[in-house]
């Protein structure tokens, strides 16, 4: 009896450890939250719920402006919006809300950005009276760069306020604004049952979290429009590029069996409206003066960087072969030498965003300095000052003899008159030493080879002066010409080292792995360390630079014209002026003239009158 007794005993535990250790997949995520406060201003009751406070006869109400907020969210059917005026100080106030640990506020804003430095609003949490600012909408729309319209998604971490009861105050003031649009509020918290969805917007990351149990070896997660696409590490992170529902599943294994749980629809991910940016067409120079500097009658791809996933594209060109173009990347070619501008509008589903430069920004043939350095960096020049070792760019103890810019290749022939060089320090105790600007060929190895042309200043002859640029100009004898595809380097250098030298080049230092244009030879030394005259070019990519070192390039003339095919019935022609307008019949001066064929091509032409 005893030992049947201990048999099943034995039996029965060996059955409860072998339930203890059955494989159930589960997961979860850190951004899975759930609702708990809404709302979404869908009737006069839902409106009527918050207090609000008006001075002027523009103030808070129902109602849609121009994107209505169906396009975020499909049921609604209004939202609280605020049209622009004078002497406003509307107030919306929410009721008192209670705050749960682990949560967060999130609402969307509706708003073009062009005039929120006359009138926005501010977001405050009141506790007991007492009033702290969330949000600044004005200076939120600065850090980011955001000039709408579209609706843009707020969040807030209430951590510090749990277990505080807590009203929220959109207040608005201002003297002609912006009209405004809010919805979308809601007040969540963390959720890790098997109700919770994710809710991000396009770019944003998901921290997944494993919850099974059992004795797991193995992770095997899909992530449906995720990158990356799967993964068998425990804990994934994974990024959402792209609006949609999703689908995640994950099998856990412990070598022997499987179990796999899959929850679909649980990443959602909402749409923005994209930002229209574009990129330096593959040739193009940057330059201090002008926003690009491009060749004439060379074709050019202009490339879209807009974020946001535009769906459309309408690109707006002047004195170019294409006025317009739907494409993603139009290829044109610019026919006359001159100044011209540049606009792209691209559009998703969830709105609109256009960059635009006057016709001063792009130019096209004649003669202008070139440099590595954007627009957006020139406010960033500084130098690079290595205390007693002296300077990069300049004088120095390290051995560190020529510095030297790189250049991409031309899409035309070119010269080089002179070479333009912005420096923040010329103290030259060495009044008389030569100073050598060359430009050179890039050799096979990708450093500076051949020269091409050589002239010098005396280190007295540096230009700077701390309240305006100023450029010390190195001017050639004779221009130096560069052919097309010829990549080539702005050498200048070696640099005075005594008692009281202290000279350098201003420059834009960069993170790591980014641009780097910047190059610099080191001399050898003998076995005494003294600095023979032979040595090695390095680039600089430890720490990537460009050198404010502007050659002066100047395209030669190209007079080639297009001709008209003969196989190609024409079917219609228009005139255009070089800033595209256009005209029924040619007028006095520069025209283009755009013919199209019955093929459905077109060419365009300049001619003279």
């Amino acid at each position: 009896m005893k030992k049947i007794t201990l048999f099943f005993i034995v039996m029965a535990l060996v059955g409860m450890n072998a339930a203890a250790q059955a494989l159930n997949a589960s997961f979860g995520a850190q951004e899975a939250m759930v609702a708990y406060y809404e709302q979404g201003w869908d009737s006069q009751d839902q409106f009527n719920t918050w207090t609000y406070t008006a001075t002027s006869s523009s103030t808070w109400k129902l109602g849609n402006l121009s994107k209505s907020f169906s396009t975020i969210d499909p049921s609604s059917s209004s939202s609280m919006i605020l049209n622009y005026n004078s002497g406003q100080n509307e107030v919306a106030t929410s009721p008192a809300i209670e705050i749960l640990p682990g949560s967060q506020l999130e609402f969307y804003c509706y708003a073009s950005g062009i005039y929120l430095v006359y009138g926005a609003w501010k977001l405050y949490a009141i506790v007991d009276g007492s009033s702290t600012l969330l949000i600044d909408q004005f200076l939120w729309a600065q850090d980011k760069g955001y000039d709408g319209p579209s609706w843009e998604k707020f969040t807030v971490d209430l951590s510090a306020y749990a277990g505080k009861q807590v009203q929220f105050s959109f207040v608005y003031q201002g003297d002609y604004g912006e009209d405004e649009a809010i919805d979308g509020f809601k007040v969540k918290q963390a959720n890790t049952g098997d109700d919770a969805v994710i809710n991000i917007k396009e770019g944003e990351s998901v921290h997944f979290m494993d919850n099974s149990t059992g004795n797991i070896t193995s992770w095997n997660w899909t992530f449906e429009g995720g990158n990356p696409s799967s993964s068998t590490e425990q804990n994934p992170v994974v990024t959402y590029d792209k609006a949609g529902s999703y689908t995640v599943s994950l099998t856990v294994g412990d070598g022997t069996t499987t179990s796999t749980v899959t929850r679909e629809a649980y990443v959602n991910v909402e749409g923005e409206a994209p930002i229209a940016q574009v990129g330096l067409p593959q040739g193009a120079y940057l330059s201090p003066w002008v926003m690009m500097f491009v060749p004439t009658n060379v074709p050019l791809t202009f490339t879209d960087e807009s974020t946001g996933n535009p769906s459309q594209w309408a690109w707006t060109f002047q004195g170019t072969d294409v006025l317009s173009s739907s494409e993603q990347n139009p290829t044109v070619t610019y026919l006359e030498p001159g100044n011209y501008g540049l606009k792209l509008e691209v559009t998703n589903d969830m709105g609109s965003n256009v960059f635009e430069v006057v016709n001063t920004a792009i130019q096209a043939g004649g003669e202008q300095e070139i440099w590595n350095i954007a627009p957006e960096e020139n406010g960033d020049l500084s130098m690079i000052e290595m205390g007693w070792y002296g300077n990069y760019g300049g004088t120095n103890w390290l051995g560190m003899g020529e510095f030297a810019e790189h250049f991409d290749a031309p899409l035309a022939d070119a010269t080089i008159s002179q070479v333009n060089v912005y420096f923040g320090k010329t103290t030259a105790a060495s009044a008389d030493y030569d100073i050598e600007m060359k430009i050179m060929a890039a050799g096979a190895d990708g450093m500076p080879g051949e020269v091409l042309g050589t002239t010098s200043l005396k280190a007295s002859e540096l230009a700077y002066d701390p309240t305006t640029v100023n450029a010390t100009e190195f001017v050639f004898d004779n221009p130096v010409s560069i052919k097309a595809g010829t990549e080539f380097f702005a050498v200048v250098g070696s640099f005075p080292n005594d008692n009281g030298d202290d000279i350098a080049i201003l420059l834009v230092r960069r993170g790591e792995g980014e641009k780097c244009t910047a190059y610099h030879f080191v001399y050898d030394e003998d076995e005494n360390y003294n600095y023979l005259e032979t040595g090695t070019w390095y680039k600089n990519v430890d720490d990537p630079i460009s050198l404010a070192v502007a050659p002066k390039l100047k395209y030669n003339v190209n007079t080639a014209i297009s001709t008209i095919s003969t196989n190609k019935q024409v079917t219609g022609v228009t005139y255009y002026n070089v800033a595209g307008v256009a005209s029924v019949t040619p007028f006095d001066g520069i025209n283009i003239v755009v013919t199209r064929y019955s093929d459905g091509s077109q060419t365009a032409t300049k001619i003279l009158r």
